[in-house]
């Protein structure tokens, strides 16, 4: 099956140009693991899929509490110079952090990118040396960031494979973040804007996380794709057109959409109550969402970064409108141990008598 994948699509892509060579790469961006790929480490400019990092750190630095979703960020005169797309904000206007982060998903205005990278850096020169270390930290090690947005710049390049490690990051880092990318239209300043990927329109299941386009990069998109406990992540570069690029990625994940052989039997153990009777002496409370969907992906986070919570049982129980994830334990010391692991990777937990 991969050889043939492959095999079509070099065939069907031999006009490309070297600037905007095929490359796809799909996955599971919780264990990592890859189910096909083909020119996975081809540097290519990444075009406006460049926002998935400068997203990523206006996510951390929400995190961090550094600046909070009501902030405004105001528009100088060098960031209302960039070339569209953009929202053609007025020099010293404002908008709000959370209007800019639906900007840069949905109408992927390359004034917000400039606007955001000089509130939090105070320059656009130094918020691209903080995209190129945080690069660094997520092992992006194909790639180098030149600008906050992706506009034509020889030396913005990176490769499939490398988006799709820093999507995956996104999904796990940042998983309260996840319902932005599934939105299809946000109104800004009176006017109405409408996204890119028309895939979302078509598919429920489908969620962001961006597409891309420049003359030499081609039609590109990140999509990630949600179907109950099921977590599969496309990128595709190289597009001749927004509508061919849809196809062969629709295409693919398709093909990969009901494979999802990270799961051993610990994760299948998992089951969901609503209501239990807890017979342990202690509760380590490691998640509160509303959605099951990203208790559950959670869970799979932890089990990934901390191999001592791979033997324990791990649950989930609704209490009013949350799904709350926890891990019964019998004595104080142990959970207060399991809640230290948990801390040291910079993750929320609680302990509870039982």
């Amino acid at each position: 099956m991969r050889i043939i994948l492959i095999t079509l699509f070099l065939i069907v892509n031999l006009p490309h140009h070297l600037s905007a060579k095929i490359a796809s790469v799909i996955g599971n961006p919780i264990s990592q693991e890859i189910y096909f790929d083909v020119n996975k480490d081809t540097k290519n400019y990444p075009a406006s899929l460049t926002k998935l990092m400068t997203l990523y750190i206006i996510f951390d630095e929400l995190k961090l509490k550094n600046i909070t979703l009501s902030d405004r960020v105001y528009f100088s005169k060098y960031a209302t110079n960039q070339q569209p797309s953009k929202l053609n904000v007025s020099e010293k206007d404002f908008i709000t952090v959370n209007v800019l982060i639906d900007s840069l998903i949905i109408k992927s205005a390359n004034d917000a990118a400039v606007a955001i990278a000089e509130k939090i850096s105070g320059s656009e020169k130094k918020f691209v040396l903080k995209m190129n270390n945080y690069a660094k930290k997520l092992n992006l090690k194909n790639t180098i960031f030149a600008n906050p947005h992706g506009l034509p710049n020889r030396a913005n390049l990176s490769t499939a494979y490398d988006i799709f490690k820093l999507s995956s990051r996104i999904i796990i880092d940042f998983p309260e973040h996840l319902d932005r990318f599934k939105k299809t239209k946000v109104k800004i300043k009176g006017k109405n804007y409408t996204t890119h990927n028309t895939l979302l329109k078509k598919h429920k299941h489908y969620i962001g996380l961006k597409t891309g386009y420049t003359r030499k990069s081609g039609f590109q998109i990140s999509l990630l794709s949600i179907n109950g406990d099921e977590y599969l992540l496309g990128i595709y570069f190289g597009g001749n057109s927004a509508k061919e690029r849809n196809n062969k990625i629709n295409f693919l994940m398709n093909k990969f959409r009901n494979k999802d052989t990270s799961k051993n039997d610990e994760t299948k153990k998992l089951t969901v109550e609503s209501k239990k009777i807890i017979t342990s002496n202690y509760i380590v409370q490691t998640s509160s969402f509303k959605k099951i969907s990203k208790s559950k992906m959670h869970i799979t986070l932890l089990k990934n970064k901390i191999k001592i919570l791979r033997s324990f049982e791990h649950q989930i129980k609704k209490n009013g409108r949350y799904f709350i994830s926890y891990i019964d334990v019998n004595d104080h010391q142990t959970a207060n141990n399991l809640c230290n692991e948990i801390k040291l990777k910079k993750l929320d937990c609680l302990i509870k008598s039982g």
